[in-house]
């Protein structure tokens, strides 16, 4: 299993675009509907789908398997943990360019969708400003991180959700105190990549968005700083400069497209394997990652 695209909803589309484009290096993929356009990252024919409203927020996550009886067996995980999937349909499955999908809504309120077949693009990803691409393949896109509020309970729930009806590990866990508050953090693994899924839990009511940042992994750390530069002289909001975070070692810097969304890109990061053990971190940074502001390069 993997995390095989992303959809997003944005406010302004065309000027989200030239941030994925122009700033993390990005290429534009055929759009699969009336005002959704699709980004690619690799050889697939999209990585992103991106439609246009107000949220400024995910939409959907989708998680691709190797084929149909690993989808079987990805339904049938679902339905005994407790979750019937809904079957997509067709102008669904059209529109994600995939052979088969079903999906659930997980308890932080975000629509989950189990997939296969996502078809290849008709021509090669070349991006000049992501020489060597980016690192994807059996690793996936990158991961989602999302937000969860409410209670213990709420949180507990989350995790039974990943673990139970997705059927992802869990890679390490995070405690925090972030603006006087007790902050959690699960990072869960579905393949090679350190996580392809997180869930962060702020005990709060509720929260204004569902999803805290999507990470892309570059191939090469030279990527990321040129990346960096190109940020600031786009004078985008750079929520936390480069640095470096101790559980998936990435290096990496956060910013935000028009809108809010926002993205980590990053590279050199670890791998996992079964004999990956489970840590407790109590900073998210090694070094660096200092909240910043759009500065002009």
């Amino acid at each position: 299993m993997e995390l095989g695209y992303v959809g997003l909803e944005v406010s302004d589309p065309a000027a989200f675009g030239g941030y994925l484009a122009d700033v993390l290096g990005l290429m534009p993929g055929r759009p699969a509907a009336d005002q959704v356009s699709t980004w690619r990252m690799d050889d697939k024919v999209h990585r992103l789908v991106v439609e246009s409203g107000e949220a400024d927020d995910v939409v959907y996550a989708g998680f691709l398997v190797a084929d149909r009886a690993e989808f079987d067996a990805s339904v049938a995980r679902l339905h005994d943990a407790g979750f019937d999937a809904t079957p997509g349909s067709v102008e669904e499955i059209t529109a994600r360019r995939v052979e088969q999908m079903v999906y659930v809504t997980a308890p932080w309120g975000v629509r989950i969708e189990i997939a296969r077949g996502l078809r290849d693009a008709d021509e090669p990803f070349l991006s000049p400003l992501q020489p060597g691409g980016f690192l994807t393949g059996d690793l996936g896109m990158g991961h989602v991180v999302f937000w969860v509020s409410g209670g213990r309970a709420e949180f507990e729930a989350a995790d039974a959700f990943v673990v139970k009806a997705l059927g992802l590990k869990l890679s390490d866990w995070l405690e925090i105190e972030m603006g006087g508050l007790p902050v959690s953090a699960n990072f869960y693994h579905c393949n090679g990549r350190h996580h392809s899924l997180a869930c962060v839990f702020v005990p709060v009511p509720e929260l204004p968005k569902k999803l805290d940042h999507i990470m892309i992994e570059t191939v090469s750390m030279d990527n990321v700083g040129h990346a960096y530069d190109r940020a600031l002289k786009a004078n985008c909001s750079i929520a936390r400069d480069l640095g470096k975070h101790p559980n998936d070692r990435m290096f990496s810097f956060y910013s935000a497209g028009p809108g809010g969304v926002q993205f980590e890109l990053g590279a050199d990061a670890v791998t996992v394997n079964d004999d990956w053990e489970v840590v407790r971190y109590d900073q998210i940074s090694a070094w660096g990652h200092h909240p910043g502001g759009a500065t002009k390069a």
